[in-house]
């Protein structure tokens, strides 16, 4: 793989650019940039908003293998990483207490803070590859004012001193509830102020999201026992048969033979990994699927709980209300 600077790759991709189109102010982003070359094909949307937030949807696809030398500087924020599609390797040597080679893999989202370093993203060629980059100074977290009790311990050093450890962390999964805010993001009517003004609640929202999980996982009690690469392998695969099969699922027992584990070791493999038991993760995952479908005025609500596998209707209003705090027809209106 030929790896090049930023500014050798960019004079490449003008030597064999066939096109280029940019626009402006379209939809609150300040830039709106498509461009297609020998090495790959891109769009680009970009936007710093009001409050100093940096926003970029970058959708692209690759037609040459390639590296591309990036240089962070010391003023570098503290960036989120939604990956929608396409995995993103990153070659970053001989930094203090951050990994040589790190993937971000497709579906999940990350938080890092890397400053005053150099790295070197990998590209494949036919590898299309979707991302949502939110790019946050320090200056905007503080601003928030001194409710800080309940931040990430992550993040705690980045509120407290102006040069604060570095840090690249894998937070999870995408959920359904940050999946409807990307697409909200990508596809709304607004424009000019409004449309900032809207940008902004999402990116917001968005942040919210992911530091809330990342909360979640901190505040867990640590576990006392190991699992195998395998066997967290298996987890993962029960994970995806309960999102697979949410309408009519397995019980724990046969979701357990299907993996080829024993059943205590699937509870307590679903506990260490997700933090819930599979019946917990399984209800969780139907009711943010519920969410996402009750944004659709036209189903009832009780189509909305059949779909997402709740044949009565008065426990699929109970649960909802526990874990959102309202009902479903109160968070309709």
């Amino acid at each position: 793989m030929e790896v090049l600077t930023k500014a050798d790759l960019e004079t490449r991709w003008r030597e064999t650019m066939t096109v280029q189109e940019v626009s402006h102010n379209r939809r609150g982003f300040n830039k709106v940039r498509r461009d297609v070359n020998a090495w790959r094909e891109q769009q680009l949307h970009y936007t710093q908003l009001p409050s100093g937030i940096q926003l970029k949807l970058s959708d692209q696809k690759v037609y040459k293998d390639y590296g591309k030398t990036v240089e962070h500087d010391e003023n570098k924020p503290l960036t989120c990483h939604f990956l929608l599609s396409g995995d993103h390797p990153v070659v970053c040597p001989g930094i203090k207490k951050n990994q040589a080679e790190y993937l971000e893999k497709a579906g999940n989202h990350y938080l890092f803070f890397l400053p005053d370093i150099e790295e070197i993203e990998q590209s494949y060629q036919g590898k299309p590859n979707q991302v949502l980059i939110i790019n946050v100074p320090l200056t905007v977290l503080r601003e928030f004012g001194s409710e800080w009790d309940q931040i990430p311990q992550l993040l705690k050093p980045l509120l407290e001193k102006d040069r604060a450890p570095r840090f690249h962390h894998p937070v999870g999964k995408l959920t359904p509830m940050m999946q409807t805010v990307i697409k909200e993001i990508f596809h709304h009517p607004y424009q000019g102020a409004i449309a900032q003004m809207y940008l902004e609640g999402k990116v917001l929202e968005l942040i919210s999201l992911q530091l809330f999980q990342l909360l979640q996982q901190e505040n867990q009690q640590p576990c006392h026992f190991h699992l195998t690469p395998k066997e967290i392998d298996r987890i993962y695969q029960a994970q995806s048969i309960l999102e697979k099969q949410y309408f009519e699922p397995p019980s724990v027992a046969d979701l357990a033979q299907k993996i080829g584990l024993d059943r205590i070791k699937l509870q307590q493999g679903f506990q260490q990994i997700f933090q819930v038991t599979p019946f917990q993760y399984l209800q969780n995952y139907r009711l943010d699927l519920a969410r996402v479908l009750l944004e659709d005025e036209n189903l009832t609500v009780s189509a909305v709980a059949h779909r997402v596998g709740y044949a009565n209707i008065s426990y699929f209003y109970r649960t909802f209300k526990r874990r959102f705090g309202v009902t479903p027809g109160k968070y309709r209106s």
